[in-house]
């Protein structure tokens, strides 16, 4: 009987391109940690069919009026309230803010709450499998106010194509990004018995200096963006004019 084959010790980094080592093997997958961003993923070869993927979505129960569900989902939705709040030109009702709900699952809970009272903003959904009839607003250049995604860059097989795609959909002064995603912390040991990596469809895990690697990555000329971690797995990414950043400075 032929033996299976070593484990490559190195492979290229799915969100910058750099050489990535070996960082984990358990009995159903390999993982490998880029030196440079610290992102930690998954092979391709262990990666789940989209037909077996929108099972495990399938399994899903979050629906409207769900409480908990509704609470979890407003972590994500307060830094865009919060964030709002401080506009002016909001405050005295002269603007919607719009926003598109990124990966939204089956149901747009996240977008009703956003644009329930006393908020109203305009809010799109998209998700790949659920809603992928809504594929055009992802080619609304410099257009939302906000994006969201919460729970989805965990399960992207190329993070980085993504997540510059939905930067470029952003307006360009004051537009924001609202990422929720547990991030990779401390030791092999911990990680190893991290729930997060059960999951079959998790296959990007997400370190702080990972974010710090996108806000350099993602600005075009003549932008920047501002980086804003709150609590232990959300983050804000903010664009905002290079010229008034190099001010602020």
């Amino acid at each position: 009987m032929e033996s299976a084959p070593p484990t490559p010790s190195s492979c290229k980094c799915r969100m910058c391109n750099a050489d990535a080592i070996i960082f984990h093997k358990d009995r159903l997958r390999e993982y490998y940690q880029c030196p440079l961003c610290q992102l930690v993923f998954v092979p391709i070869e262990f990666m789940l069919s989209e037909e077996d993927e929108k099972a495990v979505y399938d399994l899903h129960e979050n629906v409207s009026g769900d409480a908990g569900y509704e609470k979890f989902l407003s972590r994500a939705a307060t830094p865009v309230i919060e964030y709002f709040s401080r506009s002016t030109e909001e405050q005295r009702g002269e603007k919607v803010r719009k926003g598109l709900d990124f990966g939204c699952g089956p149901c747009t809970v996240l977008a009703s709450m956003l644009s329930a009272s006393p908020h109203h903003y305009h809010v799109d959904s998209y998700d790949l499998f659920y809603f992928p009839e809504n594929a055009h607003f992802l080619e609304r250049i410099g257009y939302y106010d906000f994006i969201t995604a919460t729970e989805v860059v965990e399960h992207l097989a190329d993070p980085l194509m993504i997540i510059r795609t939905l930067w470029t959909c952003l307006k360009p002064r004051g537009g924001i990004l609202v990422i929720m995603t547990k991030r990779v912390e401390g030791t092999i040991e911990r990680f190893r018995n991290w729930h997060y990596i059960r999951d079959p469809t998790h296959v990007s895990f997400f370190h702080e200096r990972t974010f710090a690697w996108l806000a350099d990555a993602l600005p075009t000329t003549n932008e920047a963006c501002e980086v804003k971690f709150i609590g232990p797995d959300v983050v804000v990414l903010r664009k905002t004019d290079a010229r008034s950043a190099q001010h602020q400075e």
